[in-house]
């Protein structure tokens, strides 16, 4: 009888509380309910769904469910097979043993490909969809740009928290006072100063007046929220930047100030500004910079409310222009690690490094296109109006960003424009909503994301000749860099454990390689004096990364050397054999088809840049062919009297040609203006080069050489 009014009382209050349906967005139109029941002694589970072809009664029982178990819920019939977009509201209802609702919450979920429900419940009794929990998303940060007045441009971010709905709420609503006050007072502070200073208006060089407030997330995740603004305006004769932080309790919602941190502000300010200080003398960045008399009691003074906030590094301490050294040197932002920060903050804001899953990646789709029909979707829906792009997740990838860039073809390289998103983690089926529209074959946006073991990954967004969304890794064929990023933490050799990569100086001051791993280190002497990149790359498939390193020797020379880490061998750490050396001349520009590819240059019948490419077996490399392949030459050069060429005709004087490729030896190969192809016999003298026993300058009218 008890169950019997349990479920009677669940049931009416599917008709009560829960408003299942969907909203009107033109997609199809779908009912459900479902409803936990709980006691301090008993447990009653009951779910009714009115989905045509469910039963209104799933599970009715008397088991007793431990808090944190997941309980599943399906429905049933021919709408959950359906590849249409189908998003339902529904709720997750807590009872007393009194059957009095003691916690209920709404969800929204996909059920067109998805028609099963998981529920738990905390300890303090607290409903969590596991659904939305294994998709990740803990929190999601979409930044717009919006106009103001008198050419006033400002970033607002919207803070999305599925599981701290209040939180999110309250830092929202502090975000919005920000604008305002930058909308309102700010701009009247400036727009003051901008009269003040064109006066009349017959100074000569006056720029209109302006004011941008770009926002950046610096660390999103379940502990912090810290955000970079960076104001700039310009007020007819002068130009200003301010930077400054802001940093939110993720649980909370609460802003933190510099006294939330630790049990005192006081250790805090005394361990940065020592690290900070330490940092002038030992980083040579700063070598030759004039900082103001009293500097080091500024760099104390600056360790205050609204000039630091929180990477996923450490804390970042804010110098603006002017501050420590003249105005004309620009800001400065100086970082202290968390493992410097350890004993004076509180331990709950150190980020985690406890990560699940080793691999993961993204993908891109319009978000129009029927594949996307099957993903949860964390933060902002898609836009209808333009061409959204909806960013899904394989795998579990962590601090993500999305952000359009300035892209360099020529160079490869591209600069951040503005963020659009941040999102702390996403998992298998989850995506994101980019509301910006992609345009041309040139990379538009770029993805960074983190796995679980640390490595950074990087993908480019742009649209291929077809007009799809074209996904491009760039460390497919660069390797993972982590020159910057020593000590790197990862799985080098794919046993599951974590080896650490680190680099040292010997009494020549040449570089020594490093890799710790279960409490030992081996260690490889390079003979590199500056170092360039580190880089990792499984070039022969074997599952295990080699260890790439490039840079100048003791006589600036260009050279590049690979370490293989085999900790079962009697030297775990050797590098590899380039013929018979332990290093090959050269700086790595590319892996591509297997083959490891080098940039150097060389001196015959001119200076030109070559590719020299190596194959790797059995952990020595070896020249891929006898050819050595000019890079991308395009300098012309004109014969000055005839040449007899390799099959014995000969090359008209006159004729304008540049080199393709050569042996390095004996014969160099070119082609004309016209497209003739041919071959020139040269030969090596102590000083230089031949062609017929005479010097190859006598050939030309001119030859690029280096002085």
């Amino acid at each position: 009888m008890r169950k019997f009014i349990a479920i009677a009382l669940a049931f009416c209050c599917v008709l009560s509380l829960c408003a299942c349906g969907k909203k009107d967005t033109g997609e199809k139109e779908r009912e459900c309910g479902v409803y936990i029941t709980m006691e301090a002694n008993d447990v009653f589970t009951v779910s009714c769904g009115t989905d045509e072809g469910s039963d209104s009664f799933k599970n009715a029982d008397e088991t007793a469910i431990a808090a944190g178990t997941v309980i599943h819920f399906d429905f049933a019939g021919d709408k959950a097979d359906s590849t249409e977009r189908a998003d339902i509201e529904y709720s997750i209802c807590l009872y007393d043993k009194d059957l009095n609702i003691i916690e209920a919450k709404s969800f929204v979920d996909d059920f067109s490909n998805n028609a099963r429900v998981d529920i738990t419940v905390t300890e303090d009794h607290k409903i969590i969809n596991a659904n939305a929990a294994k998709n990740g998303g803990d929190v999601v940060i979409d930044m717009t740009t919006a106009s103001g007045k008198d050419g006033v441009r400002y970033m607002s971010p919207t803070v999305f928290m599925s599981e701290r709905s209040e939180a999110a709420d309250k830092i929202n609503e502090s975000l919005r006072a920000m604008e305002t006050e930058y909308t309102t007072k700010t701009y009247q502070d400036n727009y003051g100063l901008y009269t003040q200073n064109i006066g009349d208006g017959t100074a000569q060089g006056l720029s209109a007046f302006s004011m941008n407030r770009t926002i950046r997330t610096e660390r999103a995740d379940s502990s912090i929220i810290s955000l970079r603004v960076v104001d700039r305006a310009s007020l007819g004769t002068t130009d200003t930047l301010k930077i400054s932080g802001t940093t939110y309790d993720s649980q909370t919602g609460n802003e933190i100030t510099l006294a939330d941190l630790g049990e005192s502000s006081e250790k805090i300010v005394n361990t940065v500004s020592e690290k900070i200080l330490v940092s002038f003398n030992e980083d040579a960045k700063y070598q030759g910079v004039f900082f103001n008399e009293g500097y080091s009691e500024t760099i104390k003074s600056l360790i205050s409310d609204g000039h630091w906030y929180l990477s996923s590094e450490g804390i970042v301490i804010i110098a603006n222009p002017g501050e420590i050294a003249d105005s004309s040197a620009g800001f400065y932002e100086f970082t202290v690690s968390y493992d410097d920060l350890k004993d004076v903050i509180n331990a709950d804001f150190i980020p985690d490094s406890d990560r699940d899953g080793s691999e993961g990646d993204i993908d891109v789709v319009f978000a129009a296109d029927s594949k996307a029909s099957n993903l949860t979707l964390l933060g902002n829906a898609a836009a209808t109006d333009i061409k959204s792009l909806l960013l899904s997740a394989t795998g579990n990838i962590y601090e993500l960003d999305v952000y359009t860039i300035n892209y360099s073809e020529s160079a490869k390289t591209y600069t951040l424009v503005k963020q659009l998103l941040a999102c702390s983690d996403m998992s298998d089926g989850a995506a994101l909503a980019i509301n910006t529209e992609l345009a041309g074959t040139t990379p538009a946006m770029v993805v960074r994301f983190k796995l679980a073991d640390g490595t950074h990954e990087i993908r480019l967004l742009s649209l291929d000749e077809n007009g799809a969304v074209k996904v491009t890794n760039p460390y497919a064929s660069a390797g993972i860099v982590i020159t910057s990023r020593l000590p790197y933490s990862g799985d080098i050799d794919g046993d599951n454990k974590e080896e650490t990569i680190s680099t040292s100086t010997d009494a020549q001051g040449l570089t020594v390689l490093n890799v710790e791993s279960s409490g030992s280190t081996a260690e490889a002497a390079t003979g590199i004096k500056e170092v360039s990149s580190i880089r990792l790359f499984d070039l022969d498939g074997d599952g295990v990364r080699e260890i790439y390193i490039d840079g100048k020797d003791a006589n600036a020379d260009t050279i590049t050397c690979v370490a293989f880490y085999s900790p079962d061998e009697s030297r775990p750490l050797h590098l590899a054999l380039f013929d018979s050396q332990s290093y090959a001349h050269g700086s790595i520009k590319e892996f591509a088809d297997s083959k490891l590819i080098l940039d150097t240059e060389m001196n015959i019948l001119g200076t030109y840049k070559v590719k020299n490419v190596y194959a790797l077996a059995d952990k020595s490399f070896s020249k891929a062919s006898d050819d050595i392949v000019f890079d991308n030459n395009t300098t012309y050069v004109t014969t000055s009297k005839s040449i007899t060429l390799s099959n014995g005709s000969l090359l008209a004087t006159g004729t304008k040609l540049r080199f393709t490729s050569t042996d390095g030896s004996s014969v160099i190969n070119f082609v004309t203006d016209g497209g003739f192809t041919g071959s020139i016999p040269i030969a090596s003298s102590g000083s230089g080069w031949t062609i017929s026993g005479q010097p190859d300058t006598s050939y030309f009218t001119s030859l690029p050489y280096k002085n």
